[in-house]
């Protein structure tokens, strides 16, 4: 029973994180708060998501052309640096 309340606990977590991800209005707040949360989860600036940018999207609950469009504008701002599934908060 510890072990199911265990499960039960760690999925109520992460449907509460993507509650608080999708909740952001516009697709940049919902990269930030996501990649930020990554990043605090990893204990580093550098980090690794489980996602391709498709599942990514899926995930976020936007378009992968409007969320790529966005990642690339963060990091022409100097926000981060990406390769493939790599991240990096600058």
């Amino acid at each position: 029973i510890q072990n199911m309340l265990s499960i039960v606990s760690m999925k109520n977590i992460a449907l509460t994180q993507k509650i608080e991800f999708t909740s952001k209005r516009t697709t940049r707040e919902k990269l930030l708060a996501y990649l930020s949360a990554e990043a605090k989860k990893s204990g580093s600036g550098h980090f690794c998501i489980p996602f391709n940018r498709q599942e990514l999207a899926d995930y976020l609950s936007v378009e992968r052309s409007a969320m790529s469009a966005e990642l690339s504008k963060l990091r022409d701002d100097g926000v981060l640096k990406f390769y493939k599934n790599q991240f990096e908060l600058l």
